[in-house]
């Protein structure tokens, strides 16, 4: 434990050296979640259904949200279905984090392992299987989607299912606080200074 915290002191000393100058200017923009093809863009799209409209924030641009929310429905027998997707897995239609051809493409890959319906139920499960990059996808076994889909619908509906909304979607902070509150307060008692031998 000692050495461990001795190797983490130890990685915040750069911090106290002059900082170096700036690195040239990037040569390549930086990467994000959701690269928009020219195909993105000219997506069909389909109106939000109001329960789908209010998992949104204000700023979420509702044009690009609608292609998404158009392929999200494509991947589902019926409407009921793709808006319970979108409740358990909102990042789906989100632009900054999708796009059309990310959730078409993942669906047809899947179709492609598993047929219609069991694509269906692998996306029912795992909405989020959806924001994979399809190639990607394409190189795993059917069975490993399928048993991910089945964990994941295990711990969304089953554990986390019986914690308040509120709850859910802030564990990750929760967490956090959880362990940084027990590690800040060892190293205030410790006081830069050697402890617990």
């Amino acid at each position: 434990m000692l050495l461990l915290v001795f190797v983490s002191a130890q990685s915040f000393q750069p911090l106290l050296r002059p900082p170096s100058p700036l690195p040239a200017a990037r040569l390549s923009p930086p990467s994000c979640m959701a690269r928009w093809t020219t195909q993105d863009m000219r997506a069909k799209r389909a109106r939000l259904p109001p329960e789908v409209d209010g998992l949104l924030s204000a700023d979420t641009p509702r044009e690009s949200t609608e292609a998404l929310w158009a392929a999200l429905r494509a991947c589902y027998a019926n409407e009921a279905s793709a808006v319970a997707a979108a409740t358990r897995n909102t990042g789906t239609i989100l632009p900054y984090l999708n796009s059309p051809s990310n959730i078409y493409g993942c669906y047809d890959v899947l179709v492609g392992m598993l047929g219609t319906e069991g694509a269906r139920d692998v996306c029912s499960k795992n909405p989020g299987i959806l924001q994979c990059n399809p190639r990607t996808l394409a190189l795993e076994e059917p069975s490993s989607i399928v048993a991910a889909a089945e964990q994941v619908d295990f711990f969304e509906r089953g554990v986390l299912g019986r914690l308040p909304p509120a709850l859910r979607q802030n564990l990750d902070k929760v967490a956090f606080m959880l362990l940084a509150v027990p590690i800040a307060k060892r190293l205030a008692d410790c006081a830069g200074q050697t402890c617990g031998l």
